[in-house]
């Protein structure tokens, strides 16, 4: 086993300092000591640019390699996003390559917990001819593909749509639905925020510092260093609170009220700005109307924060227009956590509307648009159209406006109920939703009872455990994918080394999968020649674009004048959700449950160390934090006698959990916080099994109305020092 000439202890200095550095706008330096001095010379070491896949931002990165082995991952200077500078888990990518953990060949299953290698091509021809057998019983849209989305997801979509089902879903129920459910009918899109020149910054929930998004944390440090003035409001004193200017400790699930409050007073005291309301926004007099009656004084009875606050923090954002934001967020209040997080989105929307930022320095933007070539004519003749509705009905009558996330946390009940049809088999791609999605035992029960689970993943994570096949994919570092764009720029992953094992790229997988089940028509092609046809009108290759790994090009930049809604503008008012069951304009909905006195909301979130599920088991990335612990406010845990270390019981009304408790007065007396990610349940992965544990084992499966997102914040449970 090859291991990296750098000790533990040293790369925890290191990636403290490197994640400071990122976080605090400083300049990289060599690591001092063991790794300089072991480090290869650099005469003699070949420079890879490539694509980082530790996150989902998926920086640029440099590999450096010496006699086979990368010994070195550095950010690239060239690439727009992380601008040569990499956070812990980009310095830590080495550790996922050489993990003596990681998945190594093909697999089968044979008995609970037990699997013996087999070869590709017994794989793909059992795996073929299973797809071929439960197609003929059930028709095509018995197979469903749950998928994180990743560069390869136009090749995930291809392969689904050549075998005729319409059931692919993404993890976007347990992320951003909500949100983009709602930008999407008012603005046709999903903005994002001008970090570098904001001026004034409002994040609901959103921990920008602590579900690190490297180059926002870069762009927003800069912003601070220059004035911008940082508001987070969220229960928890999270990292993003830590080094915003104000905290504002809300009460969970109350944002709405706040939100529709500022509102009420930007309009109410004629701060918006009035000429982009009228020449860009449809709506405004039904939306004054809406929010006529909330009131900072409402709000403050609602949300803990009082009146005064909510009123400054309206005229102070509204003064700074139109270089001022509230963030879109991602998941924790507006994407999919609460029962009311598409009416908190659109109140999101509607608030930066109001500001006129809309393309505006500092404000919200749409990315430029890159013309690229059509590889359909690579990609065989056109799939036949689906002839079922989806398994999930995302799109359908009572979620009409959710047509591109779908609703992956109803899988259990799906499958236990056999509508509405049966789904018999399943792919899972880069997903780990026994751990990720909610209700994890129900999750778990329904991969038993499938007839075909395959697993395609680099990791034996806890969803793959159940599977019948897992396929093992090579890592970001030894593969090439679809292209990926930022900015005006095109970005390309490239192998650094041969696959240490036997694995592939998931392309090769999918293609393989799609030739045994009787598609070869579809995949009679290569990656190369696909990302070739999509640079064909740029003047550029593959094999060009290797050379640097980023390459600008000619790009449109966005037309504001112009958006993807019926009206061409913002639409404060919006009828696509009247039509869904929802409310004209944004408006007060509670959150659907309410601790009583000896309960606590459940909340979760991110943390700047590790992804999801995928880093648990990264040796460097394990001991910066091991485990995850239970936030809990002082006063309650005085009265359960509970204290800093103990460890305590988590129960909810679907399971129950034991981790140790953490006391402090960074959580609202009304919650508790759990670090997402934690609680591996998979012996094979040695470092992350049993450390801390998994919050997915305590959420039931609740659906939120409009956008179908899991509101996983929806959770009470109790506490309880463990025996």
């Amino acid at each position: 086993m090859l291991e990296q000439k750098i000790s533990r202890r040293t790369f925890i200095k290191g990636s403290l300092v490197a994640g400071a550095v990122a976080a605090f706008g400083g300049s990289l330096v060599p690591l001092k000591g063991a790794e300089a001095a072991e480090a290869p010379e650099a005469s003699a070491t070949k420079v890879v640019p490539t694509i980082c896949e530790m996150c989902g931002v998926k920086c640029g990165v440099l590999a450096h390699v010496k006699d086979g082995r990368v010994w070195r991952l550095t950010g690239n200077p060239k690439d727009p996003q992380s601008g040569g500078r990499l956070c812990a888990r980009g310095n830590a990518g080495t550790k996922t390559l050489y993990d003596p953990d990681r998945l190594k060949g093909p697999l089968k299953r044979v008995g609970d917990g037990k699997f013996e290698p087999i070869s590709w091509e017994q794989a793909f021809k059992e795996i073929g001819e299973k797809l071929i057998e439960l197609k003929g019983r059930y028709g095509p849209q018995t197979l469903v593909w749950l998928a994180h989305p990743e560069l390869i997801s136009p090749l995930e979509k291809h392969f689904m749509a050549a075998f005729g089902s319409p059931n692919y879903t993404g993890h976007g129920p347990t992320c951003y639905s909500s949100r983009n459910v709602a930008f999407e009918q008012m603005y046709g899109g999903v903005p994002g925020v001008d970090y570098r020149n904001v001026k004034y910054y409002i994040a609901f929930g959103r921990n920008l510092t602590g579900g690190i998004k490297n180059p926002d944390i870069q762009k927003i440090v800069a912003a601070k260093a220059e004035g911008a003035h940082l508001v987070a409001v969220d229960p928890r004193f999270n990292d993003f609170a830590y080094f915003a200017d104000e905290w504002l400790p809300i009460r969970p699930g109350t944002d709405l009220a706040m939100i529709l409050a500022m509102i009420n007073v930007i309009i109410r005291e004629n701060l918006y700005d009035a000429s982009f309301v009228a020449e860009r926004t449809v709506g405004f007099e039904e939306l004054k109307a809406g929010v006529a009656s909330y009131t900072p004084e409402w709000a403050a009875q609602i949300t803990g924060i009082d009146a005064a606050t909510i009123a400054r923090i309206a005229r102070e954002l509204a003064a700074a227009k139109p270089a001022a934001a509230v963030d879109p967020g991602w998941h924790a209040v507006t994407g999919s956590q609460y029962y009311n997080s598409v009416q908190t989105a659109r109140a999101v929307a509607a608030l930066n509307a109001l500001l006129g930022n809309l393309g505006a320095k500092g404000g919200l933007s749409f990315p430029p648009t890159i013309k690229f070539g059509d590889p359909g004519p690579l990609m065989g003749p056109k799939p036949p159209a689906a002839v079922a509705p989806r398994w999930d009905g995302a799109g359908g009558e009572k979620w009409p406006l959710n047509k591109a996330h779908g609703i992956i946390q109803i899988f259990p009940e799906r499958v236990k109920e056999d509508k509405p049809y049966p789904v018999k088999a399943v792919v899972i791609q880069h997903l780990n939703p026994v751990r990720s999605s909610t209700n994890s035992a129900a999750f778990i029960e329904a991969l038993k009872q499938l007839e075909l689970v395959v697993a395609i993943d680099i990791q034996m994570n806890d969803t793959a455990y159940y599977a019948h096949y897992v396929l093992p994919e090579a890592t970001y570092l030894e593969r090439y994918d679809p292209l990926m764009t930022a900015g005006n720029k095109v970005i390309l992953r490239q192998p650094a080394v041969q696959p240490l094992f036997d694995t592939k790229g998931a392309e090769e997988i999918i293609g393989g999968i799609a030739k045994a089940a009787g598609l070869g028509e579809y995949f009679n092609f290569t990656l190369e020649q696909y990302n070739d046809a999509m640079l064909a009108p740029l003047g550029l290759t593959q094999a060009e674009l290797a050379r640097t790994g980023v390459a600008e090009v000619a790009a449109q930049p966005p037309d504001y004048t112009k958006l993807k809604t019926p009206s061409g503008k913002i639409e404060l008012a919006c009828q696509a959700f009247v039509k869904a069951g929802s409310t004209l304009t944004p408006a007060w909905e509670p959150p659907l449950v309410e601790p009583k006195e000896n309960e606590f909301r459940f909340i979760q979130g991110h943390v700047p160390m590790h992804t999801h599920t995928t880093t648990d088991n990264n040796a460097y990335l394990h001991a910066l934090m091991p485990e995850n612990e239970l936030w809990i406010n002082p006063a309650r845990a005085a009265k359960l006698g509970i204290k800093t270390g103990d460890v305590v019981e988590v129960t909810s009304k679907v399971g129950s959990v034991k981790v140790k408790a953490r006391v402090t007065e960074c959580i609202h007396p009304e919650a508790v916080f759990l670090a997402h990610g934690f609680g591996c349940g998979v012996p094979l992965r040695k470092l992350a099994y049993n450390s801390g544990a998994n919050g997915g084992a305590l959420i039931p499966i609740i659906t939120a109305p409009v956008s179908g997102a899991a509101a996983q914040c929806e959770t009470l449970v109790t506490v309880r020092k463990a025996g």
